[in-house]
């Protein structure tokens, strides 16, 4: 009997042992599963916020903010801590011995959302690159050219075609302009036109060719066209730049552009405003010097002593000279001073005016900051202040210039 009993009872125990061992690990496979789940569904809200992925059209703010409370509150869980690092709302607590055994510096705490934006110094130089890629509001001319890519050995070729209403730079009222090209970011390799000397609308029709560039990085490039004025003896002077971002176009359609010229930043010496009357009665060629404004400062206080010095031409030879009086430590001088030039009518084509801002300097040479040719044959707006000046005989017709590099 005894022996019947302890069968029945060791039976007993024995089921209830797998029963109990069972049902622990049916839960603890129920643990599991909802732990892979939580992870996966972690992940494919991640990949949604990483990547683009876009929710359906009407709903976007408001996925996007479920999305970023429900990442944050699996962060918080722990259920993805090896993806990103502790949030600002919700930082990492560190026990004292933690602290004692890390050995690396830990970071001030950081949100995921603001560990995907660009850092500051990235959205600078793509303000930057924006602010050049925008359409100039006083362009330095226009530049034509086309594109073209070659599918087989990998190279883009580009044709620059002509460029018109260049600013005049020499002296003469027209420039030597050529053309330097760069792939960026590549800084390193450069190629360029012919010079063309003395013209305003030169023509190069050269073809530049970029091998070895495959279309998927071509599609990451920007091309830079920076023009340029020739100068024999001194520094070649900048006329102005072109950004043109590849990605945004079809090269297999052979592109051709017509783009204004962006000018260049050192050209920026400041703006005068100028009044010119022809009398063809008398002969009498009056120009005023009313104000300048924003001038380049050329001394080390910071300031200039700003005066105007105004040549009269008559085809390549200086005919007169007049000068104002000097603005001491200023760069916003009011000059207010008016200079009269006999010039028949038939000489007034081949004439022009050299407009030279200065800065005075008692001890040494006095300093260019800036010059304008007023005539028939300059840039767009010096040649239309004087053609309405011819238009307009006896009227008094005013224009602000923009001063440029000598």
């Amino acid at each position: 009997m005894m022996d019947m009993t302890t069968i029945i009872v060791a039976s007993v125990l024995g089921t209830l042992a797998a029963l109990v061992s069972m049902s622990v690990t049916l839960f603890l496979c129920y643990i599991y599963c909802r732990k892979i789940e939580h992870k996966k569904t972690a992940r494919d809200e991640l990949e949604s916020l990483q990547f683009g992925k876009s929710p359906p059209t009407g709903q976007a703010d408001e996925v996007k903010e479920l999305s970023r409370h429900n990442v944050e509150d699996r962060i918080q869980q722990g259920l993805i801590p090896s993806l990103v690092g502790p949030s600002a709302s919700h930082p990492m607590l560190i026990t004292e011995d933690e602290k004692e055994n890390t050995s690396t510096t830990i970071q001030g705490p950081i949100s995921f959302l603001h560990s995907l934006l660009p850092s500051a110094e990235q959205q600078e130089e793509a303000a930057d690159l924006a602010n050049a890629m925008a359409e100039p509001d006083d362009p330095a001319g226009q530049i034509q050219f086309s594109l073209e890519y070659n599918f087989s050995n990998s190279t883009l070729a580009l044709k620059i075609i002509q460029g018109r209403d260049l600013p005049a730079k020499d002296i003469i009222g027209t420039s030597d302009p050529y053309v330097k090209v760069y792939l960026l970011p590549d800084k390193k390799h450069k190629l360029e036109t012919k010079v063309k000397h003395r013209t305003l609308n030169p023509r190069w029709n050269e073809t530049l060719y970029f091998e070895g560039y495959p279309l998927y990085k071509l599609q990451k490039s920007i091309l830079y066209l920076h023009v340029f004025d020739y100068d024999r003896f001194t520094r070649d002077d900048p006329i102005g730049d072109v950004y043109l971002p590849l990605s945004q176009f079809d090269l297999t359609q052979k592109p051709t552009f017509w783009k204004s010229i962006k000018p260049a930043e050192d050209t920026k010496l400041g703006e005068i405003l100028v009044t010119l009357i022809y009398i063809p009665r008398t002969s009498e060629l009056s120009i005023s010097l009313i104000k300048a404004r924003n001038l380049k400062a050329k001394d080390i206080n910071g300031s200039s002593d700003p005066y105007v010095k105004v040549w009269l031409h008559r085809g390549d030879k200086r005919v007169e000279k007049k000068k104002t009086k000097i603005h001491n430590r200023t760069l916003n001088p009011v000059f207010n001073e008016t200079f009269q030039f006999i010039v028949p009518w038939e000489h007034i084509r081949e004439t022009y005016l050299s407009v030279t801002v200065m800065d005075f300097d008692t001890i040494g040479r006095n300093e260019h900051i800036g010059k304008v040719i007023l005539s028939s044959r300059s840039g767009p707006t010096e040649s239309k202040h004087w053609c309405d000046m011819l238009a307009k005989a006896r009227t008094a017709i005013s224009q602000w210039h923009r001063l440029k590099a000598l």
